[in-house]
């Protein structure tokens, strides 16, 4: 096992610098695809988080109505 340190994360937003987005190691486009080996995929990663931003969309709107 080893650990990395990625020179393109925004520590304060927890996103890609070089990709202006979430960061999700191995992603398309990330320094790491094709280059490690992850326990879960970076697909299920991204839609994980694609599927939580939803939830929050709909509480949110669910709020504003009442």
């Amino acid at each position: 096992m080893s650990s990395f340190s990625c020179p393109h994360l925004d520590f304060g937003s927890n996103n890609c610098i070089r990709l202006t987005k979430g960061c999700i190691p191995g992603r398309p486009g990330c320094t790491l695809q094709n280059k490690a080996v992850f326990v879960v995929s970076a697909e299920k990663r991204i839609n994980e988080r694609n599927a939580e931003k939803e939830k929050f969309k709909n509480l949110a709107s669910k709020k504003r109505k009442k």
